[in-house]
């Protein structure tokens, strides 16, 4: 099984994300969005290895990777790329046992989610000021 640990969050993901899309606000809705879909994520994947349904526990695990990558869940991120080498390889029982720990982190995560999402605000909130001023210099330049 590989080593995955206890669930949190990298805080300069969900900045850059914030960046990227250039609305800190936008950002904390994903993260918000994110978190609430947690238990129907987790969910199917089990349902789908308990199967076993090899395109749809890839498709339900790649798509928590990918979210999980967005938001800085790097933790979870990091069960997931386990969950899919174990798929690709035709280990069922191991990427079940996998999951397993992925719910745990994933019950870690949404537990802290409002402490979590408090913590983003206050992040989020300087990254707005942050670039409210750049869109500020920017149109003084102009």
């Amino acid at each position: 099984m590989p080593d995955c640990v206890p669930a949190r969050l990298e805080p300069a993901t969900i900045r850059r994300l914030a960046e990227d899309i250039e609305s800190p606000t936008m950002a904390l809705n994903f993260l918000r969005d994110f978190l609430s879909m947690l238990p129907g994520r987790i969910t199917r994947i089990l349902n789908t290895l308990a199967e076993p349904d090899a395109k749809g526990a890839m498709d339900a695990t790649l798509s928590l990777r990918i979210a999980s990558a967005m938001t800085g869940a790097l933790d979870v991120e990091t069960c997931c790329r386990g969950i899919e080498s174990l798929i690709r390889s035709g280990q069922f029982e191991e990427a079940s046992e996998t999951a397993q720990h992925l719910r745990g982190i994933v019950t870690a995560l949404m537990a802290a989610g409002p402490d979590l999402l408090r913590e983003a605000q206050a992040d989020l909130d300087g990254q707005d000021l942050h670039l409210r001023l750049n869109q500020e210099r920017r149109s003084l330049r102009s």
